[in-house]
């Protein structure tokens, strides 16, 4: 099922990828600009692992064993989203929308006699923020349902973020979106129980 979605949001990705960004560029705001700087600064892995720590070490004295649960199982899926979209990026060598130095395209490992690896402008996809905080704040999502929509909108105002400061194209958003959903249900499942008996949830 998972694939089958993937599939399907990725085709419609890139059919209006084009639109998205012309889209984007034509009402462009300053000081908007500057806020979503910010928003993607502030959420990428290491600071959504950084508030996951605190929250942890809190609820960890309080002795909330559940939500002990619930953080562990947070901080998994948004590192394996992370790290699934980051290894898939660097192989694609797609070029950022925000890259004037070539075509937009896809470049693989190497062009033009050099290596693509650690060069930024050539990840594109998919989007490493946007699949860590699906992931991240998807959990909760699989863990509390009623809350489910206020948490994804936090992860969906970081993808937005990415497209509005022109780092990610619209495919690049709506793949990491459902990578990112797929590890939250992935490590909710799997990993969820045995935390539980871990942290001797009651």
């Amino acid at each position: 099922m998972w694939l089958a979605v993937l599939i399907i949001v990725a085709c419609l990705g890139f059919f209006f990828d084009q639109t998205v960004v012309r889209a984007i560029a034509g009402h462009q705001i300053r000081w908007l600009e500057q806020i979503a700087g910010v928003i993607s600064k502030f959420g990428d892995w290491p600071e959504l692992m950084g508030y996951a720590a605190v929250a942890l070490v809190g609820v960890g004295f309080a002795r909330k064993r559940t939500l002990v649960k619930v953080i562990l199982c947070m901080m998994i899926a948004g590192t394996l989203a992370g790290a699934v979209t980051n290894s898939v990026r660097l192989l694609a060598g797609r070029a950022r929308p925000n890259n004037h130095e070539v075509p937009p395209g896809w470049y693989g490992l190497w062009y033009q006699g050099q290596w693509l690896l650690g060069k930024y402008k050539f990840h594109s996809f998919p989007s490493g923020h946007t699949a860590t905080a699906f992931a991240f704040f998807g959990v909760i999502g699989f863990a509390y349902r009623r809350w489910a929509w206020s948490f994804l909108a936090v992860a969906g105002v970081i993808g937005w973020s990415r497209l509005y400061i022109n780092a990610h194209f619209f495919s690049d958003v709506l793949v990491g979106l459902v990578i990112g959903l797929f590890f939250a249900q992935l490590t909710w499942e799997r990993a969820g129980p045995l935390l539980a008996r871990l942290v001797k949830e009651k």
